[in-house]
Formats: C-alpha cells, structure tokens, sequence
C-alpha cells in the first residue's frame, strides 16, 4: 500500500463512490451484465478492474470444478470445459451484494494508480506468485491496464521474449520506465473532474500531502555551503591579560612567539584618555603604553616545562610537528611473518557436495529466523533448488534476484555472508 495516502479517507472514498454508483444502478436493474460493467462508470480503469476481478473468479471456479474421479485431460473433456466456459462468460449476471465490494476495491486501485503509479505497479510485481513474472501474467496485466499502458509495454519490452523473470528484475524494469518515460504519466487533473461528479474528491485530505502542481525554484547556494556558516556573530576582541598564567605543559603546546611589533608608532585616536591608556570594554583605562622594542616581548608564563632558548640565539627555529619513532613492538610486528593457516580455517575453505549438508545445526536455524522469516518449508525449498543449480553465477543470481527481495534480506549481515561462503565452496 502507498504510503502516500491517508489509508481511512482513501478507503472511505472508495466505498461511497462504488455505494452511490451501485445505487444509481440498481434503481432500475435487478443485475448488471458484463457490458454494462464496461460502461458503468466514465473511468474506464474502474470497469476494466471490475471485469478483471471477475475474470479470476471465473478461472478459480473452472479449477473447482476439476475432479479426481475423471480424466480431465482428455482431449473431448477439455474442449467440452473450454466451451462450457466461454458460455458461461458471456452471460455475466452480478447482484449488487456482489458487485459493491468490486467496485470498491476497483475504485481504489484505480486512485492508487493515478496519484502513485510506481506503488501501484511495484504491488502488482511483488504479489506475484514464487516471486517470478511470467509472460502470461504481463499479459494480463497489460490487457487490463488503461492507464499509463507505457509501463507494462515497456517491461515486457525488457523482457524480450523471456518466458519468465524474476520480480527483482521486473522491479528494474519499472524504474526505467518510470525515469525514462515518466514524462507520459497522465496527470490527475482529469480524473479528480470524473470522480467529483458522483462524489466530490478533496485532494488534500485524500494524500498526506497534496501533489505539487509545479517544481519548486532551485536554490541558489547549497546546503553543505551553508550548513557550516556560523549563525552567531563573533565575540568582540578583548584585550589579552598578559599577567594570567597558563600552564602550556599540560596540554602538549608550546606558547606561539607572537610577532615582532613595528618599531614606529602608531598614532594615537582622538578620544584616548588622559588618563594614560586608550579606553577598553566598560570605558576602562587599558594598561600603559609600552615602547616597542627590536626583539620581541617575553610572555610571563610561570613555571612552563618548556626547553629553555637563549634569548641571544637568533637561529634557533621551533618545530611545532611532531614525528613518532617506531616502538620496538611496532618493528617486530612489522617483520613478524603471518601465522600458517589453521586446520580449521583451511577447512572451512574446502569444496563442499551439498549445500544442505554443509550448513550446521545452528546456522539453519538462524538462516530460517533471519533470512526466511521464520518459514522452515521456504528454507528448504530454497536450499534444494540451489543444490540442483550447476555454477556460482545461478546460485547468486537466485538469492540475488528472487529471496534477497522477496524476504528483504540485510545484504551486509552475517547470515548472507555466510551463506555466499557456503556457495563459493559449493561451486569451486
């Protein structure tokens, strides 16, 4: 189901749309037959939907009818079926009892359609049966497709003669035409006009959001250049309390020699003090004024654990990077050769027989709970198969394209790098 909808008003909807039709109906008809199931809505989608429920329930009753105790697979039996059949299809007689809930559930399918097109046509891929999209079930999705027809033609395209493939496959398949061909989408407009004449359509409280008539402008910068631009403006300068003192030592970092002042000075503003300093934060008188000097000044830092420099010594030069010396530990890790594969892990490399026979005690159970939801049969029906496949590449296109999607498998979990292991060594 689309997540795109409010689940209670799209259900609501559908209902009083298929009641109100249904009535309007059956005001002056006792049944409705097949041809007027084709004309009973103006959405053509709505009949096709309603038609093709009854075309599956008219295929299960066929299969009902089978019995053990005859040959149904003599030739005269099955003509005789296949006419009787056809018969009976072309005197379709629905009772409104009957039809209401169709007609609901058309209606439904056909809103999913129109607002969520991939939704739509991503549950009709994934309820197929084993999980493979066969031609013959393309084709009879196609035959009662209506709306956005591209889509199916466009996967059966892909498939290109292919008497089957798997729905991961067919997946792929409807994101290209979605990306390639979404331009051909038949927009909503039209259809919310055709519903809102037996029942009034409110858009917004049909979706969770409503649908956006036209793109939103680009932004002009992006957001990683904005995202580390500070929102609080920088804290004014204060003037530095050169009597503090700071234990560098503790932190690892020398105190950077702040630069050699400029030897003339500057001149002074007109509102200096004469009070014997320029006014700081709180129109405080600042400290006094120092000559400048060819050599800079040293900061009174205490008790710093640092090399003592001679202040004389022009050439000495700090180097503030540091380069760390090998450990003796590090050079005998480093010309240690690698220990001798284990017995053990020589084993667990060994070509395998069987798949199933490979796989212990403890790993099946956690492949049943993990990556087959708990469903023992589904476990064992998958290990057979893969036992029957002759190289690596089936037996990973098979997890790859039918469990891996069918179960919603952690691709980077444990259990499937296992089981990967487990094929490598089946198929060495």
């Amino acid at each position: 189901m689309s997540n795109k909808f409010n689940a209670n008003a799209l259900t609501e909807y559908s209902k009083l749309y298929a009641r109100r039709t249904a009535s309007d109906f059956y005001q002056h008809h006792s049944t409705i037959s097949g041809q007027q199931i084709l004309a009973l809505t103006p959405i053509s989608q709505i009949n096709l939907f309603v038609i093709s429920s009854l075309s599956e329930k008219w295929q299960s009753d066929a299969e009902k009818f089978r019995s053990p105790y005859f040959d149904f697979t003599n030739a005269d039996v099955q003509e005789a079926l296949q006419n009787f059949m056809n018969v009976v299809s072309q005197h379709i007689s629905v009772r409104r009892e009957q039809l209401e809930p169709l007609l609901a559930e058309a209606t439904r399918r056909t809103i999913t359609m129109i607002f969520d097109p991939r939704a739509y046509f991503d549950d009709i891929l994934r309820s197929q049966p084993e999980f493979t999209l066969t031609a013959t079930a393309l084709k009879q999705i196609t035959r009662y497709t209506k709306i956005n027809q591209f889509v199916p033609a466009h996967i059966a395209q892909r498939m290109n003669g292919k008497p089957f493939v798997y729905v991961n496959q067919a997946l792929n398949f409807l994101d290209e035409a979605l990306t390639q061909r979404g331009h051909e989408l038949e927009h909503y407009d039209k259809f919310v006009a055709l519903f809102s004449e037996k029942v009034p359509m409110d858009v917004p409280a049909l979706l969770r959001s409503h649908v956006p008539d036209s793109i939103p402008a680009t932004p002009g910068r992006s957001f990683f250049d904005t995202a580390i631009e500070p929102t609080v403006p920088p804290a004014p300068l204060v003037a530095l309390d050169t009597t503090s003192t700071t234990n560098w030592s503790t932190e690892g970092i020398a105190p950077a020699i702040p630069p050699q002042p400029d030897p003339t000075p500057a001149p002074l503003p007109d509102d200096f003090s004469s009070s014997g300093g320029s006014l700081f934060l709180g129109n405080t008188p600042g400290p006094e004024p120092v000559a400048p000097t060819s050599q800079p000044s040293q900061l009174q830092t205490g008790a710093i654990s640092q090399p003592s420099v001679d202040q004389n010594d022009t050439s000495v030069t700090i180097d503030h990077t540091t380069e760390s010396t090998p450990t003796l530990n590090d050079t005998i890790r480093l010309s240690t050769p690698a220990e001798p594969e284990s017995v053990a892990e020589a084993f667990t490399r060994a070509p395998i027989e069987s798949v199933a026979r490979s796989i212990s005690l403890n790993q099946k159970f956690r492949f049943i709970n993990q990556l087959f939801n708990g469903n023992t049969g589904a476990y064992n029906n998958a290990i057979d198969e893969i036992d029957t496949l002759s190289n690596y590449g089936q037996a990973l296109d098979l997890i790859s394209y039918r469990y891996a999607s069918q179960y919603l498998w952690d691709m980077s979990s444990d259990e499937v790098s296992e089981l990967v292991e487990i094929l490598k060594r089946r198929f060495s």
